[in-house]
């Protein structure tokens, strides 16, 4: 490198990463060490940028607190349904995807029509819901599970 770049630390992670992912596109299982090194030779002396990408945050500190350990892991098939309920606004999101495939959605109908009724999503949110619902979910008769939803849900009626 013959000049300082202020984002050289980030600009090597990506070199580094791009690397161990052609690795694993090689077939291979584990990720390899890459050494991301700089070799400099310009004008400016010494380099004058850190070459630690959790530098170039506003908080390296918290970056290093995030980056620096496994990351967060919301597994909502370890989570009773009971609790998810108490989730208020992603409670519907998590439900769903933790049941969508897990069984047929008729029965999970009498939830998903609780939680509906409590208006804590938008209508947007419910057109994405229900285009999931359609595309991912197992159930023995889309057309019921539509229909009960609407008949249940009656301010949602013509989104279902």
């Amino acid at each position: 490198q013959s000049s300082p770049d202020k984002h050289m630390g980030f600009r090597l992670m990506r070199y580094a990463i791009a690397a161990m992912q052609q690795h694993l596109d090689a077939g291979n299982e584990k990720l390899p060490l890459v050494v991301p090194l700089l070799f400099y030779h310009g004008k400016t002396s010494p380099y004058p940028y850190s070459t630690n990408w959790l530098d170039e945050f506003e908080k390296p500190e918290i970056a290093q607190l995030l980056y620096g350990q496994s990351f967060p892991l919301v597994d909502v098939t370890v989570i009773p349904d009971d609790d998810i309920i108490r989730h208020k606004r992603v409670a519907l999101l998590e439900l769903v995807q933790k049941h969508v495939r897990q069984r047929d959605l008729l029965d999970f109908t009498d939830t998903l029509v609780t939680l509906l009724l409590e208006r804590l999503i938008t209508s947007k949110q419910l057109d994405s819901l229900v285009e999931y619902l359609l595309r991912v979910g197992e159930t023995s008769n889309l057309e019921d599970l539509m229909r009960t939803l609407a008949k249940q849900v009656p301010e949602h009626e013509e989104r279902f």
